[in-house]
């Protein structure tokens, strides 16, 4: 399986320096040939540059813009080939069409395994030019890295907004075996009250890391404002605001993590529903808390990491009725509001809490959709990736 290591990196003055020109030299290639690509097409003979095309056009930039000559040759034609992925997943997958590159937002350029020196302690040579770097991350990524430093990819630098340097290496690292669940199958509701309620009845708080720190942010804003443009205090303040974004996102991700490891070492089987999440983000009541929950990163977590320790996860269709519908009988509420946490089935009597009651419906639809699946000669029973991107 394929992982990424992420590293703190600490450069000296000169290294900064060189970081900082190659970052905008990146930026600077990537701009310049999708400007080339959109004004290209834009001719009367709707003319689509290739692969082939845009290199020669980075040597005629070479050409033209001597202070390119400086930058690591192999990380500039790493640019073309993040441009010419931009535009196939345009095309193929339907992600939107590729963005110029702001220097104010998060700045990144990617090295080839072959302008990767190599590992030693909690030291790392990039290039000659970035060589004898010291780096942190946690002891058992730092003993896998230098154990395993043939099995490097490729490494990705970047800078944060708040000026820190990171470097991120993918690396092949061999598939991790957990334990056996306890569980063969168990089927999650997603809420704004509590992040996930489990078919077992086990909550996971919504930590709410945002609404919970407004009152910081609403004053770090204010002082940013009324700081001269252009001072330095503007940009102090400016670096604050930005740690302490980088702070609030770094404890939801590590919520997000902590979460998913627990529902996937726990549980054979994961069932959720497919959520809307743009569809969801237009109800304007409810569109900060939703966006605050990361509800489409923390699938994605569950997704790839079910694939890396040979669980399923399983999707139901966001139009299935899971709140509506008893867990028991199958009766269907029609008359279910979003303010009724609790209600009684009018047929078999039993009372629900809405969002437990949610979450073994999901279970049981769940069920049914691997029953499916395993009735059908092309699927084998409880394949990992098979049956879970089957149902996407």
């Amino acid at each position: 399986m394929l992982k990424s290591i992420k590293l703190r990196l600490y450069l000296n003055d000169d290294q900064k320096i060189y970081s900082n020109k190659l970052l905008g030299s990146s930026r600077f290639v990537y701009n310049n040939c999708l400007n080339y690509k959109i004004t290209e097409y834009n001719k009367p003979d709707k003319k689509s540059v290739s692969f082939c095309e845009l290199g020669k056009h980075l040597t005629d930039l070479k050409s033209e813009y001597i202070w390119l000559k400086d930058s690591h040759s192999k990380v500039l034609q790493q640019s073309l080939i993040n441009l010419n992925t931009a535009f196939n997943n345009f095309f193929k997958n339907k992600l939107g069409f590729p963005k110029f590159k702001s220097k104010h937002d998060k700045q990144s350029c990617r090295f080839p395994i072959d302008a990767i020196s190599g590992v030693k302690g909690n030291r790392i040579n990039i290039i000659k030019s970035l060589n004898d770097i010291h780096f942190k991350c946690s002891k058992s990524d730092e003993s896998f890295l230098n154990h395993h430093q043939s099995d490097i990819k490729s490494g990705t630098l970047s800078r944060s907004k708040s000026g820190d340097y990171y470097f991120s290496i993918l690396i092949d690292k061999p598939n991790k075996k957990l334990n056996k669940p306890k569980n063969e199958i168990v089927g999650i509701d997603m809420g704004i009250k509590d992040f996930v309620i489990t078919s077992s009845g086990d909550r996971f708080e919504n930590i709410k890391i945002k609404r919970n720190n407004t009152g910081k942010l609403k004053r770090l804003n204010q002082l940013l404002s009324r700081k001269q443009k252009g001072s330095k205090n503007k940009e102090k303040t400016r670096i604050k605001l930005s740690k302490f974004h980088e702070k609030l996102n770094n404890i939801k991700d590590y919520y997000l993590h902590k979460v998913s490891n627990q529902l996937l070492n726990e549980n054979q089987i994961i069932v959720m529903e497919d959520l809307n999440v743009k569809g969801m983000m237009s109800n304007h009541k409810l569109a900060k808390s939703i966006q605050e929950l990361s509800l489409n990163k923390f699938k994605n977590i569950l997704m790839y990491k079910s694939n890396w320790y040979d669980r399923n996860v399983v999707q139901v269709d966001q139009w299935f009725p899971s709140s509506k519908l008893c867990s028991v009988c199958g009766f269907k509420h029609t008359e279910l509001t979003l303010n009724d946490r609790e209600w009684v089935c009018p047929v078999c009597l039993t009372k629900h809490d809405r969002d437990v009651n949610a979450a073994n419906n999901i279970k049981n639809e769940g069920i049914n959709i691997l029953s499916v699946g395993l009735s059908s000669p092309d699927l084998k029973p409880l394949e990992s990736s098979t049956l879970v991107h089957s149902m996407n």
